[in-house]
């Protein structure tokens, strides 16, 4: 299970976004659970949670934004109660059961239709008036997740990451074999047709300083963390390495066969 969180000043657009969500031309937002918001807009939510930020004029971050995943496998055999009690359980743990809140499910994604997902969206003061810390918001809502993921036998968060990075590391490769030299756009285009999308860093100048990937899980990852020697630095190198064992393979196949010695 993986969980990502953020706070964020544009609370309204997002919460217009998850109870409105649509995926193909089809309705893909449930509501499972809300604390102590009653309209039926984004906008609405919004300006009931506004009231209790009279103390804190000077805020600009007032919501906290957060997506839960389990598994396809896990999210399969989910329930209504179940995506409820995972609800509960994570807000419980990250201290927001007193504050404003609403939590919408997801059945799929845009790259991935049936991986399905909560988002949910809190009021940072809570009812009692205090102002959520959003200090390492998000390494707390990965702590959280893998707590939750170890107690429930969950894949957890490190085994997914490990899992999407030697996904893409493997196309990337098969792109950079195949490619007589190594040339960015090519390789940007190349990867792209394999399902990974590919965001390039650039300097206000517009050099390219670096780039970053996202496979078909969507999760998006800095070239370094795939691995070292793919940063525009080493890439090329990668290739040639990479270039070299496959004909040593394929050479080496070949010697074996003509010597008639089982493989």
């Amino acid at each position: 299970m993986i969980a990502k969180g953020k706070s964020i000043s544009h609370g309204t657009a997002a919460l217009e976004y998850n109870l409105t969500r649509q995926i193909s031309g089809k309705a893909a937002a449930t509501e499972i659970c809300r604390n102590e918001l009653y309209g039926s807009t984004g906008a609405d939510m919004i300006q009931e949670m506004m009231p209790y930020f009279a103390d804190f004029p000077n805020v600009k971050n007032t919501c906290l934004r957060f997506e839960v995943s389990p598994s396809i496998e896990e999210s399969e055999t989910m329930r209504p109660n179940d995506w409820k009690r995972l609800a509960d359980d994570f807000l419980e743990r990250m201290g927001l059961k007193n504050h404003q809140y609403v939590v919408v499910k997801h059945s799929g994604t845009e790259t991935k239709k049936n991986q399905a997902h909560l988002h949910i969206i809190v009021n940072r003061v809570s009812l009692s008036g205090e102002l959520y810390r959003d200090n390492w918001i998000g390494k707390r809502a990965t702590e959280v997740a893998n707590s939750i993921a170890r107690e429930r036998n969950l894949v957890q968060a490190q085994d997914i990451g490990k899992a999407n990075k030697a996904e893409i590391k493997a196309e990337m490769d098969a792109v950079l074999v195949r490619m007589k030299g190594f040339d960015f756009s090519r390789f940007k285009e190349e990867l792209e047709k394999r399902g990974c999308k590919v965001r390039e860093a650039r300097a206000s100048t517009g050099r390219l300083n670096g780039y970053y990937v996202s496979g078909k899980s969507g999760t998006e990852y800095k070239a370094s963390e795939i691995g070292k020697g793919y940063t525009l630095a080493h890439i090329e190198k990668t290739q040639i390495n990479l270039k070299y064992n496959e004909r040593n393979l394929n050479h080496g196949t070949e010697l074996t066969n003509k010597g008639g010695l089982s493989l």
